[in-house]
């Protein structure tokens, strides 16, 4: 196997190793995806033009899967629709589609519903490819649940 088509399944791995961490509430896997310093940058619906920070990885993990604690499901879909490397660097374009199902303590509401696309900036490192800087762009939402996350 070539070194890009191994970088590239690899680095769809990373990219599906955050869906499922994140639904699973696994802040250590879903904090494996980063390197120890990350910067991050979630805008668009409900988050507005949110803000770029720089957090690590294991704050970055809790802070995730505390969030989607709140919701007794969850299920992120993503489609890696591009990967471009460049020696040990790579971007990515992820489409992604995500559900959120609120809890019977909320109220009888629908899920929580978003769609958009991640850009992912990633470096090759000793332990594997790891995302350095991303954003998440979310173009739509729908049923945006009281005291949802904001920017």
């Amino acid at each position: 196997m070539q070194t890009t088509e191994r970088d590239r399944i690899e680095i769809g791995e990373v990219v599906y190793r955050y869906a499922i961490g994140a639904d699973r509430r696994d802040a250590a896997m879903f904090a494996s995806v980063f390197t120890d310093q990350l910067t991050v940058l979630i805008r668009g619906g409900s988050f507005g033009e949110g803000r770029k920070r720089t957090v690590a990885n294991t704050q970055f993990g809790q802070e995730v899967t505390r969030a989607l604690s709140r919701f007794p499901v969850t299920q992120h879909f993503f489609s890696l629709y591009k990967i471009d490397l460049d020696g040990d660097q790579a971007h990515t374009l992820v489409y992604m589609q995500a559900r959120h199902f609120i809890a019977e303590s909320e109220g009888v509401r629908p899920p929580w519903d978003m769609g958009g696309y991640y850009e992912h900036h990633l470096v090759r490192t000793p332990s594997g490819w790891k995302v350095r800087d991303y954003t998440l762009n979310i173009t739509w939402e729908q049923n945006i649940p009281p005291n949802a996350p904001r920017g």
